[in-house]
């Protein structure tokens, strides 16, 4: 193993955790997906466009229940609409 200076080591420690992070948005904006994709036939495109579009772990944190409970495609729309609009 070759010797890494601390920096190299804290911009690599730096790289795993901005990894991680990126990985688990993208977890989650897939799971949002797949629960509405299971509920709803035909999810709309845009949707789907949105919400892989939304970075802040928060809003999708607070997706993910609502994904299980709303009743329609468009009040989970509206959801979202409020929830961006209001970051």
């Amino acid at each position: 193993m070759p010797f890494l200076s601390t920096i190299e080591e804290n911009a690599q420690a730096k790289g795993k955790e901005i990894g991680k992070e990126i990985g688990a948005r993208k977890t989650r904006q897939e799971n949002i997906i797949k629960i509405l994709s299971n509920r709803f036939a035909n999810l709309p495109e845009k949707i789907i466009y949105t919400i892989k579009e939304i970075d802040d772990m928060s809003i999708l944190e607070n997706l993910l229940l609502p994904s299980i409970q709303v009743n329609s495609v468009e009040e989970f729309q509206q959801l979202i609409d409020s929830y961006v609009t209001q970051n």
